[in-house]
């Protein structure tokens, strides 16, 4: 009998595609005429305008009990700062006296995006000066 999806037992074929995980070695970059949008680097502009203009908030928001116990732990052990110059110094960033915990969650989301999708930072930054040519060319 040949080994085909067609002699193959549903339930079977179910539990092998569970199984399986999607992998991509290179990040899928959607073009704006793939996307039906501009590119990523327009709506992160146009936040920056927003955040300028009081129209966001410029606070994120989590919830995550483990997380939340290890940072404010390291907040009360008084480890804290130690972790945001050691994130600081990952980054090239100058060094800071005292690190708040919003800083130093700012900080590690920086390394996390740079370590799983640098294109994201990347994107960032482009969208960041794409922001400030806007500003330079106003009257």
């Amino acid at each position: 009998m040949s080994d085909t999806s067609d002699d193959r037992d549903p339930e079977e074929l179910l539990e092998q595609s569970k199984e399986q995980k999607r992998h991509r070695s290179q990040p899928q970059q959607n073009s704006e005429a793939e996307s039906g949008g501009p590119p990523l680097e327009e709506y992160i502009a146009d936040v920056y305008g927003e955040l300028d203009a009081g129209e966001a908030p410029t606070n994120l928001t989590m919830r995550d009990r483990n997380l939340a116990a290890l940072i404010r732990g390291l907040d009360e052990a008084g480890q804290l700062d130690a972790v945001g110059a050691d994130v600081r110094d990952h980054l090239n960033r100058d060094a800071a006296d005292s690190e708040s915990r919003g800083s130093v969650l700012g900080l590690l989301v920086r390394v996390g995006l740079n370590e799983v999708r640098p294109d994201l930072i990347e994107a960032g930054e482009a969208g960041y000066e794409t922001f400030t040519e806007r500003q330079e060319t106003q009257f």
